[in-house]
């Protein structure tokens, strides 16, 4: 975990290669699709509860520090890791591809106890299936 200013939050998104962004404030929750010409604003760190930025393998959790001017940042890499996939149905007016029955994909990571028992250890986002409109689509 490491503590990082808004600058140095929006660098390491920046340069990354991260895909999505699901983004709660106190006065709204938005999914997303990052790219050229829609960036993560620097707006979005205001009034931020929880941040999760995404692509297939890797996430970077983000919620404010106590003194409002840090953010609390948490990196995961799935990479070469078990996981068992679920997919949610979007609403069309939550998903940022905008198609009829885009879904989240959802990786639940396992990991196994001492007796070899298989438990989910971590689940994170990992991308977006387009539905119908979006058939050829698939951002992970």
């Amino acid at each position: 975990m490491e503590n990082l200013t808004k600058l140095e939050v929006l660098s390491k998104i920046e340069n990354s290669g991260y895909k999505f962004a699901w983004i709660n404030t106190f006065s709204d929750l938005k999914l997303i699709e990052l790219r050229e010409n829609n960036k993560f604003k620097d707006s979005y760190l205001e009034n931020l509860i929880e941040a999760k930025i995404f692509n297939e393998n890797k996430e970077l959790s983000i919620i404010p520090y106590e003194d409002d001017e840090k953010f609390s940042v948490v990196e995961f890499d799935g990479t070469d890791k078990d996981y068992i996939e679920e997919k949610q149905v979007l609403y069309k007016n939550k998903s940022p591809l905008k198609g009829e029955n885009d879904k989240l994909v959802i990786r639940n990571y396992l990991d196994y106890d001492n007796e070899g028992q298989a438990f989910v250890d971590y689940t994170k986002l990992c991308g977006i299936e387009g539905g119908k409109g979006n058939e050829k689509q698939q951002s992970k």
